[in-house]
């Protein structure tokens, strides 16, 4: 797959003698070991391909899971859909919409025209550094003032602002001046902002669309770019801009300034917006985490997650998933949900709810990485940081209760605060104090791999920690777990699972024996131990570079919004469709895509036709199709390895045929011509509300749509079938 995650060596264990942190007397609790191990993102650059989509019908819903767990959990803040929406099968509109800012303001023609002119003055500029092959690391940073004017244009009514005194139109001009400037620098080699201390406005290219996303950076005085520095990364809370197109993230600070913590390097995601920095927006994180580290020296041990409200559900998400990333999570006011199991769902519902939908089983992941969790009393966010910790009992923690507001862990590091009397909004005062020194002491002792590992997953996207990789699951969607131990010789494992059939084991040079389910598994001892399950379901090692065939493995498992986490590029039809119904809908889906991605992502959808298609496309892109084998010539050319037969007479689904006149196929599957990528079938990114935030909805890996006109003439769909794809991608097998 284009996104590559290349976790590093890490440090061995080492012994740890806690600090007392007081809140108040004689409260004492206990700091354990700190972690880390990092990912590294590795992007490759597009040209940016600006399509200009000002509309989005809306018009039915795929599967979102049915709310039936309990009531006393928070609901998640945010956006709405500005438009009712003919709805199928789950009611919910497909993701797209946004509710109205407190404030509208309306540009004139003349500010339009001159904002437009400015902006064709910054891309000619930029151009002509592109074809001077100016270092496009500088280029980037120019750029990304011109894409956020130019995405704020390209999105009616995109001026909403809480405080009416502000002027968009004096934001988005003092942006692009700031990208003229900067192209200026570049030019002739002057620019200085790289090497500025205090808060710079930085950008990478993204591997998703090839536009340039913003972040800030705050570079301490003592930053001394010979030595490694801790690294502090920070989730910003839901923007009171409605959309949020990035026009504080970009323009300022082109003189050095002092300011910053002296300890630390300080990053703040823009995540692309607010979309609880999911799908691209998580993906956004981790690329400017790799961004930062490409041009500043961050020590990869001393890495800390953190995030408010909206960041602080993307801090969940991200931290929960993915333990060995990071020397401790500090979570404020973050939203995590309230689904315990996946009891009650069909096979497309745990599939949709799989990537952001269940995140409380995964507590017990934070046996590795240190947690703390904060809330105000009042707030109804509390429910998170109290769902986890109650999880944590149920995995056979202890927790100390020393107060109402008040617990630390005995046996597991985490602490878990709320100030009393304060609702949404940040720690203060002691509770406060308590969470820096809680975050210092990690940075101070960093990451240590762990000897022992308890990690739970739903997907194999999210599939390692430290020296365990989940490489395959038996029943996908459902929990897996693994529990792990080894002494401290690395000689011996012993090794419980659940739900898994394929297992990675690393940094295995100096095992001597492994004991897997009970059952002790002869081996030959290397640098990487693949154990899988053979046809009696017994555990047996395994050549990692046997494996050649087409199976569900990381970033190549589904579900269909999956495919939007990593590059893509949509294919549009030339041909002549089966059904002028089915070839209306794919042109509406993909314009409700467009216009949704452009605003909840701050994004840019980028489409060829389908006899523009290269080779390279192909390597480096998930494929999204829009039409049927008649009208898509890409379609044609796989129509006959996907496990659904789509032909002029008839869509074939198992034992189930249904008429192309009026149904439409939906799926994710590894594209045929590259199987390392996948290709997808008529759907954009569905996120079943506005800003991208839907925790359980979307598609399951299939589904067959019944299209249809409404009373009102608009075009709708219903979900008839759906499902998803077993181990080995194929159609599961009748009951």
């Amino acid at each position: 797959m284009g996104a590559v995650y290349l976790r590093e060596n890490v440090l061995p264990r080492r012994v740890f003698h806690p600090k007392n942190v007081n809140l108040a007397p004689p409260l004492n609790p206990r700091i354990l070991e700190g972690r880390f191990s990092m990912n590294v993102y590795t992007p490759t650059v597009f040209v940016l391909i600006a399509a200009c989509v000002l509309t989005a019908p809306v018009y039915g819903q795929p599967v979102a899971a049915p709310n039936d767990q309990p009531t006393a959990f928070q609901t998640e803040a945010l956006p709405g859909n500005a438009s009712a929406a003919a709805t199928g099968r789950g009611g919910a509109a497909r993701g797209g919409g946004g509710v109205q800012a407190n404030f509208v303001a309306t540009l004139t023609d003349d500010q339009l025209a001159q904002l437009h002119a400015k902006l064709d003055e910054l891309n000619a500029a930029i151009k002509a550094l592109k074809d001077a092959k100016a270092d496009d690391d500088l280029v980037v940073d120019a750029e990304a003032c011109g894409w956020i004017v130019e995405t704020t244009l390209r999105i009616p009514n995109a001026y909403g602002d809480s405080d009416s005194l502000v002027s968009p139109f004096n934001k988005c001009l003092s942006l692009l001046n700031a990208g003229l400037r900067r192209a200026q620098e570049i030019k002739d080699g002057t620019a200085t902002w790289p090497q500025n201390k205090g808060k710079v406005d930085r950008a990478y290219r993204s591997v998703v669309d090839g536009t340039a996303q913003p972040y800030h950076v705050t570079i301490p005085a003592s930053y001394d770019p010979a030595k490694p520095m801790p690294l502090y990364i920070y989730l910003h809370g839901m923007s009171h801009y409605v959309p949020d197109m990035g026009w504080d993230w970009a323009g300022t600070a082109d003189r050095a300034n002092a300011g910053g913590n002296g300890n630390y390097i300080r990053v703040e995601m823009f995540g692309r917006g607010n979309n609880s920095f999911r799908w691209a927006g998580e993906t956004d994180v981790l690329e400017a985490l790799a961004s930062v580290r490409k041009r500043y020296n961050i020590d990869p041990d001393r890495i800390l997650l953190a995030g408010f409200s909206m960041g602080g559900a993307g801090s969940w998400q991200i931290g929960l998933h993915n333990p060995d990333m990071f020397c401790g999570l500090e979570i404020d006011a973050g939203v995590i949900g309230n689904r315990m199991t996946m009891d009650g769902l069909t096979p497309a519902q745990k599939a949709a709810t799989a990537t952001y939908g269940i995140m409380i089983p995964h507590a017990v992941n934070v046996l590795d990485v240190p947690l703390v969790g904060y809330a105000g009393a009042n707030d109804a966010q509390l429910a998170s940081s109290k769902s986890i910790r109650t999880q944590l009992e149920k995995e056979g923690y202890n927790f100390n209760y020393v107060s109402d507001v008040y617990s630390l862990g005995k046996d597991i590091d985490a602490l878990f605060l709320a100030n009393p009397g304060q609702a949404h909004s940040h720690a203060t005062g002691a509770t406060l104090q308590a969470i820096n020194e809680f975050s210092d002491l990690n940075f101070t002792h960093g990451r240590v791999i762990p000897d022992r590992i308890r990690f739970v997953t739903y997907t194999t996207r999210y599939n390692q920690d430290y020296w365990i990789t989940v490489d395959g699951m038996t029943q996908q969607f459902d929990q897996a777990r693994v529990e792990a131990t080894r002494d401290a010789a690395k000689a011996n494992y012993t090794v419980t699972t659940n739900n898994v059939s394929r297992l990675l084991l690393s940094d295995m040079t100096a095992a001597k024996k492994i004991s897997m389910d009970g059952a002790t598994i002869d081996f030959k001892s290397a640098a990487n131990v693949l154990l899988v399950r053979n046809a009696a379901g017994l555990w047996q090692q395994a050549d990692p570079a046997a494996d050649t065939g087409l199976r569900k493995k990381h970033d190549l498992q589904g579900p269909v919004n999956d495919a939007f986490f990593d590059s893509f590029l949509c294919v549009t039809p030339t041909g002549t469709p089966y059904s002028a119904i089915t070839d209306e809908r794919g042109k509406e889906e993909l314009a409700r895509f467009s216009a949704a991605f452009t605003k909840d992502y701050c994004g840019n959808v980028r489409t060829k036709d389908d006899t523009a298609i290269t080779l390279e496309d192909i390597a480096n892109n998930n494929l999204v199709l829009f039409g049927d084998p008649g009208s898509n010539k890409i379609l044609v050319q796989i129509a006959d390895k996907l496990p659904i037969k789509w032909s002029k007479d008839s869509i074939v689904v198992g034992g189930k045929t249904y008429s192309p006149a009026d149904h439409v196929p939906v799926l994710i599957y590894p594209n045929p011509l590259n199987p390392q990528r996948y290709v997808v079938i008529n759907t954009g990114l569905v996120t079943g509300g506005g800003g991208g935030g839907g925790m359980n909805a979307g598609y399951g890996d299939f589904a067959i749509l019944q299209v249809s006109h409404g009373d009102n003439g608009k075009l709708s769909d219903q979900v008839v079938q759906d499902g998803v794809f077993d181990a080995a991608w194929q159609l599961p097998s009748q009951p």
